[in-house]
């Protein structure tokens, strides 16, 4: 999976694909954004560590129970005011339309109604829902983010995304041909790249990097990971 600019580019067009699309493949959208989440570390970490401790339905009971008006039809749907609870509130939410948890029309016509018209309570849905997604992951993931809180989520799943990489070229050099006696120096590297990446160290993951990259040369390793390596290096130091 690729934690690159280019995924990230995949998420914002899924979503701007679900707002200007027909209410009618508005599932098979909302589908398609979720699996542009999955498919890149860094966003399916970065959500998986924002929900993990998230009390969505604490915050179903505090912010889609508002009714402006007694009486009326339509409720009012509320976010939270931090920017990490918000974008966990919005994908818990997607989540459930996706799982057929909550039925799309019957939530656009509580909190989106439009004398009936589904066409325009999915417009207004792209306004308040999509729209704050696409724009708050693009300016953490694309502009940078001064919130103490959304940089440590970021950085941690940069760090754990490099760690996974970590854990795959251990495996390769396990697995491999190597003399037993390189074999063990390059995994005493490794194991120590791996324990750097769990602590989010990011002055001995540079060094033990450049350490690995020399012994790779040295006897001639080649392997698709250490590339990747250096490059999740470079996307971790990024969210710093």
């Amino acid at each position: 999976m690729d934690t690159g600019k280019s995924q990230i580019d995949v998420f914002l067009r899924r979503c701007d694909e679900l707002m200007h699309t027909n209410f009618i493949i508005a599932d098979a959208k909302i589908s398609d954004l979720l699996k542009s989440i999955a498919t890149s570390d860094l966003l399916y970490v970065f959500f998986q560590n924002i929900t993990k401790n998230f009390d969505y339905v604490a915050a179903q009971l505090r912010y889609m129970n508002y009714m402006p008006y007694p009486g009326s039809r339509k409720h009012m749907l509320l976010f939270p005011d931090d920017p990490t609870e918000k974008l966990a509130f919005i994908f818990c939410l997607l989540v459930d339309i996706d799982n057929k948890d909550i039925d799309l029309g019957e939530f656009l016509s509580e909190y989106f109604y439009e004398n009936g018209d589904l066409g325009a309570g999915f417009r207004q849905f792209g306004q308040q829902v999509i729209l704050p997604l696409r724009n708050l992951i693009r300016q953490m993931f694309r502009s940078g983010a001064t919130d103490p809180k959304v940089a440590k989520a970021r950085g941690k799943a940069a760090a754990e995304h490099l760690g996974r990489i970590i854990r795959s070229e251990r495996d390769r050099v396990f697995e491999s041909s190597l003399p037993d006696e390189k074999k063990v120096d390059g995994l005493l590297i490794l194991n120590a790249l791996s324990a750097a990446a769990a602590r989010a160290d990011a002055q001995l993951l540079g060094g033990l990097l450049c350490g690995y990259g020399y012994y790779a040369r040295s006897i001639g390793w080649k392997s698709d990971n250490l590339v990747d390596m250096f490059a999740g290096f470079e996307k971790f130091k990024e969210q710093l």
